[in-house]
């Protein structure tokens, strides 16, 4: 379960939203090695507090996310993956996953997972490039039947998808 404040426009005002998160870490192959990846999913679809007149309904996953940098996809065919300036990411040898955004307190990251297990080479790769690309939104990781690429594919379609490349820290 993850809390994240969500800011309305005004500092004296926020809004307090709950929603759990499916985290999944995995590799994928490419030329010059693999790219490890992190996807945040939200299953239930957790709506965002309103945006205000004219704003497009959300996610409050995506809400957070595009709040402190990560981009939006439209489009999984010609994704481009951003640097995220201030994200970081590390994994400790007991398996705990820590993903802190910018503006996150030290006491509170935007996720802690415990006994998350990594794929064979995921560490490796990521230590190697000194980053990972984080997918967050509504990517449906519990769907077995859906691999990667259909999911992103569907989330980006859908609006439902932020991403970008996130400082790697071994634990």
């Amino acid at each position: 379960m993850h809390d994240r404040a969500f800011q309305d426009g005004s500092p004296e005002r926020r809004t307090t939203v709950t929603f759990d998160l499916d985290v999944l870490l995995t590799v994928l192959p490419a030329p010059g090695g693999d790219l490890p990846l992190v996807f945040l999913d939200d299953p239930r679809r957790t709506p965002a507090p309103e945006a205000g007149a004219g704003g497009e309904p959300v996610t409050a996953l995506l809400a957070a996310c595009l709040q402190t940098g990560l981009e939006l996809v439209t489009d999984a065919h010609d994704l481009l993956v951003p640097p995220a300036p201030g994200w970081q990411v590390w994994l400790d040898r007991q398996g705990t996953l820590t993903v802190r955004g910018p503006r996150d307190p030290p006491a509170r990251p935007f996720c802690r997972v415990e006994r998350l297990g990594a794929p064979p080479g995921w560490a490796a790769a990521a230590f190697r490039l000194g980053h990972v690309v984080l997918f967050a939104g509504c990517i449906d990781i519990a769907d077995d039947a859906m691999t990667p690429d259909v999911r992103l594919t569907s989330a980006a379609a859908g609006g439902l998808l932020a991403v970008g490349a996130i400082g790697y820290r071994p634990g």
